[in-house]
């Protein structure tokens, strides 16, 4: 009986498949597929034919078998489909009638519609119907946490126009470079209408101004010289990227991405900042105006970074990760520029930083001004890049410096250096605005 009630079900589904796929496609029950070289065999419920040759391989099974099959014994089932050499291969739950797809490059089998399966194998692709703008829309905007409920409206603007690619043989989407961008700044910042940044500051070792001053050269270094070697994989860690793995690829990317880190402007001579980044106070805050029209999100890219709320919640990762682990008919999303932005998120511990970074990613045409160090921090081989301080198409300019609270003869070196300034001409200033002043915090301990 239960033999009987199988074959019927078999039978259905040759006779669905049949009608749908139209002219040209065949499907036969119980059929042998042989390699093209070789003795290797499979047979299997239904095989799909096209024009004679066999492209698809389907498997009929239980409500009681099929959890365990798809999870413990998928990858049998797909080296059976590659060994006879189909492109494509069905396993059909006949009870809820869910249907798995498998496509020649895929790992794993994709739950999907048996119409959009119908689609993909009529179209020689691996997935089924495009997904529409607002289709994605309509998904991404049930992903949004509570806490940024602000962002809607922000988003729903965003997804308004036809700004998607797709990729067939990939089963793919992902936006254009332009709208990633914008939607990404729209997560980091807190409010859609945030002030634009007009000054950063940005917490280091005295030697750093003397550096600055005396080569004439802003001086950014490579990723890899971060001090807390986390930060580099927090986000792709938490998303579930998986490229945080020391590949060749990742290494290559760390060393063609540099970084400034800075803080925000009303977090200039703060006692917090001078104990965590200042040298513990015998450092330099230096003072940068922030010319926005140079930040063109092809080399430079500057953003607030955003910050979990505590441990394993961190909202902005969670929308992200959500939309990266989606899929409808086949298809996934993609963020192609994750490897800039991924740069710009920390974890809860480090939030009373408020942290803004600036990026810039090298290219082949900037091969001058490419410098190799031991980092001093990490003793880690590191890429540094130098800006000439008159370089047009870097960003940000150095307002002024302020020395340390503990710095050894302050007076002394706020003089030094600003007579060194006046030959070197750095910083602009006036009578009234020496280019370096003291800390106004007297009470250091």
């Amino acid at each position: 009986m239960a033999r009987r009630q199988e074959e019927d079900v078999i039978n259905s589904l040759r006779i669905k498949l049949e009608e749908s796929l139209g002219e040209g496609f065949e499907v036969e029950t119980h059929k042998e597929v042989s390699a093209v070289f070789g003795n290797i065999k499979e047979t299997f419920d239904l095989v799909v034919f096209y024009h004679d040759d066999a492209i698809c391989g389907i498997e009929c099974k239980s409500s009681f078998l099929i959890q365990s099959y798809i999870y413990r014994f998928q990858d049998l089932y797909i080296s059976r489909l590659k060994k006879v050499g189909l492109k494509y291969g069905i396993l059909y739950y006949d009870n809820d009638q869910e249907l798995y797809f498998w496509a020649n490059g895929y790992f794993e089998l994709k739950k999907i519609s048996l119409e959009n399966t119908v689609v993909a194998i009529k179209g020689n692709q691996k997935c089924g119907k495009r997904p529409t703008s607002s289709e994605l829309l309509t998904d991404f905007l049930g992903f949004i946490p509570q806490k940024l409920d602000n962002k809607i409206n922000g988003i729903r603007e965003l997804f308004s126009s036809d700004i998607l690619n797709y990729d067939e043989q990939g089963s793919s989407i992902w936006l254009n470079n332009e709208y990633e961008d914008k939607f990404i700044l729209l997560l980091l910042n807190d409010n859609e209408d945030d002030k634009e940044y007009r000054r950063v500051c940005r917490y280091t070792t005295l030697n750093s101004l003397f550096l600055t001053m005396k080569d004439h050269n802003h001086v950014m270094c490579s990723i890899t010289c971060m001090n807390d070697k986390g930060e580099t994989s927090y986000a792709d860690k938490y998303v579930g990227y998986g490229a945080f793995a020391n590949s060749s690829k990742t290494v290559k990317e760390n060393n063609d991405c540099f970084i400034l880190s800075f803080c925000n402007e009303e977090m200039s001579d703060n006692l917090t900042m001078w104990r965590l980044y200042g040298n513990d106070g015998k450092g330099v805050c230096l003072e940068y105006d922030v010319d926005s029209l140079r930040i063109d999100n092809e080399e430079f890219f500057f953003a607030p970074v955003s910050y979990g709320d505590k441990q394993n919640e961190h909202p902005v990762l969670d929308l992200i990760r959500d939309i990266r682990h989606w899929e409808k008919n086949g298809w996934h999303f993609e963020f192609k520029r994750w490897y800039i932005w991924k740069h710009f998120f920390k974890s809860h511990l480090f939030k009373e930083e408020n942290e803004v970074r600036l990026l810039f990613i090298w290219t082949d045409k900037r091969k001058e001004n490419v410098e190799w160090i031991i980092d001093s921090t990490n003793s880690i081989v590191s890429r540094i890049y130098k800006f000439p301080i008159d370089n047009k198409s870097f960003p940000l300019t150095l307002a002024n410096a302020i020395i340390g609270p503990k710095c050894p003869d302050q007076a002394s070196n706020v003089d030094q250096f600003n007579y060194m300034n006046r030959q070197q001409k750095i910083i602009k200033e006036t009578f009234l605005q020496p280019a370096v002043k003291p800390s106004k915090i007297d009470n250091y301990r």
